[in-house]
């Protein structure tokens, strides 16, 4: 009887995480869908002002070399991960535990969604990284899937830094929403607050131990893959203390 219930329970608990993984694509519309309209306004609108600025110069090849190359739109998505986190379990938290999903099941669940959540818009935006490319920046010589230096950089390189800055954005996005769904709106001003301070202390370490340059010179002679790799301790973190963050938390209306 007792290995009966041991195989059960070896294999409900892949189901009901699975279960919430569909329970999040059930509403596409804030994780699947949105991103990607807003991606397309965004990009839309610097494609208006290149043809504006473009057409008055008296066309593209009056224009200084790589004119369009040095601008930030796409990076608002990676940002736009980490409110895509915090709604999602916000608002799927208190309805998955009402169906018998444990806390550790559900974060399980969140979390892989958020990993494939991260493969997609990876390399989707690497697609239109290489479209963009192909198409000599759209007729402009612009860059605004892989703008900056990525520019000449390969694509495999554009890939794994879209993933990587992303699943940081997504687990600090989770560890966020843990603390909302536990401590609400006063564990938010705590958390912020802490983090604000912490960010001001490394600044005052650095300015005392007079290593700014230090700093400069690594970020600006370290390999993109290298700095990208830096963040994974980070998103590892993010997730433990999301968890460790859900595993009290209690379903509030």
């Amino acid at each position: 009887m007792t290995a009966i219930d041991t195989r059960a329970a070896v294999t409900g608990a892949p189901a009901r995480i699975a279960n919430v993984m569909r329970m999040h694509v059930a509403n596409p519309m804030p994780t699947l869908i949105m991103p990607w309209i807003i991606t397309a306004i965004v990009f839309g609108v610097n494609l208006s002002i290149w043809l504006m600025v473009a057409n008055a110069a008296g066309g593209a090849e009056y224009l200084e070399p790589r004119a369009f190359q040095y601008n930030g739109g796409v990076s608002w998505i990676v940002i736009f991960m980490m409110v895509v986190a915090v709604q999602a379990m916000s608002l799927t938290f208190r309805f998955a535990l009402g169906f018998s999903v444990t806390r550790r099941e559900y974060y399980l669940g969140t979390a892989a969604y958020f990993v494939g959540l991260a493969l997609l818009y990876s390399t989707g935006l690497t697609g239109l990284a290489a479209l963009e490319r192909a198409t000599d920046g759209w007729g402009l010589d612009a860059a605004f899937f892989a703008p900056f230096g990525l520019v000449d950089e390969s694509l495999g390189l554009v890939w794994l830094l879209y993933l990587m800055t992303m699943l940081l954005f997504f687990f600090l996005g989770s560890a966020i929403a843990t603390v909302w769904v536990r401590w609400r709106a006063y564990g938010l001003y705590s958390f912020f607050i802490g983090l604000a301070l912490l960010l001001v202390a490394a600044g005052w370490g650095i300015t005392a131990a007079d290593a700014w340059g230090d700093v400069g010179e690594f970020l600006t002679t370290t390999p993109l893959a290298q700095l990208a790799a830096w963040t994974l301790p980070v998103t590892a973190l993010c997730a433990v203390v999301g968890f460790l963050f859900l595993r009290r938390a209690t379903p509030r209306a």
